[in-house]
């Protein structure tokens, strides 16, 4: 029980603290309100249960045993959210803002597709399936916890995109608002790479 609430803490703790799958998911709901948010979050909870199948399955023992993957996979993830970044920027410095179609993952499976090449997403994972025991109640109580407290945590940064929209109604502050977005992202990338 003790090892299930630790689990529970971290996984709130990763899914509430600002990340990449949080602005993508803000930024979803910001420009067309929760139910444009709805498949960035099931991409996010899609995409970690797929880890979490992933690293029980071995792929845990696989970064013990190959070492060189964790560079690897820290390195093309941080390329990706240098790319997003970029392209926010690129879009803010567009007349009225750019256009709405943006590089970060609209859909559910660009989502999920993503959370392969997050870091933060592995870590989580890994240390979540290190501290449950390797039963199949253990891993089915481990992806009911991912469900629920990712679904909550997500949808709370979906209301804080649809709160904000309400500031955004203009070019300028559209365009302060993609270049935040846009040095946020590069500044998580940067926490990746050694």
């Amino acid at each position: 029980m003790t090892s299930y609430l630790a689990v529970l803490t971290i996984v709130a703790v990763a899914a509430i603290t600002p990340g990449p799958n949080n602005f993508i998911v803000m930024s979803a709901s910001l420009r067309g309100g929760g139910a444009a948010a709805l498949p960035a979050i099931a991409g996010v909870i899609a995409g970690s249960i797929t880890l979490l199948v992933l690293v029980w399955a071995g792929a845990g023992t696989l970064f013990e045993m190959v070492p060189e993957i964790q560079p690897v996979l820290r390195i093309a993830g941080a390329a990706y959210l240098i790319w997003l970044g970029f392209c926010l920027i690129r879009k803010a410095s567009g007349p009225d803002g750019g256009s709405d179609d943006l590089a970060l993952p609209a859909t559910a499976w660009g989502v999920a597709s993503f959370q392969l090449l997050n870091p933060k997403s592995w870590v989580l994972v890994v240390t979540a399936v290190s501290a449950v025991s390797g039963t199949l109640i253990g891993a089915v109580s481990l992806a009911v916890t991912f469900v629920a407290v990712m679904g909550l945590c997500l949808t709370i940064w979906s209301v804080a995109g649809q709160l904000i929209s309400r500031w955004l109604v203009d070019p300028r502050s559209r365009r302060v608002f993609d270049t935040a977005m846009g040095v946020l992202l590069m500044g998580s990338a940067a926490m990746l790479l050694p």
